[in-house]
């Protein structure tokens, strides 16, 4: 056989291996991809109702909640009308501040630091601290608004809604009441507290009723998303309202 010959049978050989390794890496790479979409038709599928909810449980988090309660007394009262806008505006985000983002950062870390296991606080063991946290924030805020004068029935709500984060603490040893159903029952005790004592400035029928469906929706997302059963949800709503209405009464 001549140098060309096995030139040429070398370079045939060389040209067949290259084939044979494409079509090992092809095969490979089809494998994968075939596993992936296993993987991922194997996944739990987000449902529309389950993005609905979660959107709802993160917008009415009982962390937003405060800050909610107190932009309606400063805007929905005779408190409005004689405050200007810019101290209302303060005055909100000072608690949003104490009962929101401070909170927020201090659970942020408590999972950095693995003390609890789940940022959400859905873990009814991870509660405990949260819970002791809250309370501070709201008596922060209670402090807060009772030294800027405003009218006691604001701080008040302050310090039911720190009782009401109390009793679920203590119901919580034993059985995971409602944090949302609280906040929620809360700010709709607030809204009657309002109407009944003759604070309002204008008709909050509408607005009233709007937190009502709220409320309902945030149970019910709570359900949905299988973090609460109805007797939990109905026990942490009824727990807000008591406490928020019998002392801003």
């Amino acid at each position: 056989m001549t140098d060309e010959q096995l030139e040429h049978q070398k370079i045939e050989q060389e040209f067949f291996a290259l084939l044979e390794e494409f079509k090992r890496n092809d095969f490979m790479a089809s494998q994968h991809d075939e596993n992936e979409k296993n993987v991922a038709e194997q996944a739990p599928r987000v449902s529309i109702a389950e993005k609905i909810a979660s959107f709802f449980s993160s917008a009415f988090s009982p962390l937003i909640i405060p800050t909610y309660a107190v932009a309606i007394a400063l805007n929905g009262s005779i408190i409005g009308s004689i405050t200007p806008l810019y101290t209302r505006i303060l005055v909100t985000l000072v608690i949003l501040a104490l009962t929101c983002m401070i909170p927020s950062i201090a659970i942020a870390i408590l999972y950095k630091l693995g003390k609890i296991s789940d940022p959400g606080v859905n873990k009814q063991q991870d509660r405990i601290v949260p819970y002791i946290i809250a309370v501070m924030s709201y008596v922060a805020a209670a402090v807060y608004l009772s030294n800027i004068n405003a009218p006691i029935w604001i701080p008040m709500f302050m310090i039911g809604g720190g009782i009401a984060v109390i009793a679920s603490a203590l119901i919580n040893l034993k059985w995971k009441i409602s944090a949302h159903g609280a906040g929620m029952g809360g700010l709709t005790a607030l809204m009657f507290s309002m109407w009944v004592n003759g604070y309002v400035t204008f008709d909050l029928i509408y607005l009233t009723s709007l937190v009502i469906l709220l409320t309902g929706a945030v149970g019910t997302s709570r359900l949905i998303l299988n973090r609460h059963t109805l007797a939990q949800v109905l026990a942490g709503t009824l727990n807000g309202f008591f406490w928020v209405f019998i002392l801003t009464i």
